[in-house]
């Protein structure tokens, strides 16, 4: 995604998972929760600083969650 496409993900109260989110956040709280805890403390990092990667792993792993055995 391109920064530009980020930031009206940001702005936006849609999850990609259809649900209500806040603005200014990432994801709905399901969505938020079901990452592990360093994935959610990456997500506070700033564009350009490492916000477009912590997206990428987080959606990938939303996207393809593990499955545990």
């Amino acid at each position: 995604m391109t920064a530009r496409e980020l930031i009206a993900e940001l702005a936006g109260t849609t999850c990609r998972c259809g649900k209500l989110k806040s603005p200014r956040q990432t994801f709905c709280r399901i969505c938020y929760f079901r990452l592990a805890k360093e994935m959610r403390d990456a997500l506070y990092n700033g564009l350009g600083q490492g916000y477009e990667e912590a997206y990428a792993r987080a959606t990938d792993y939303l996207d393809h969650p593990v499955v545990r055995r």
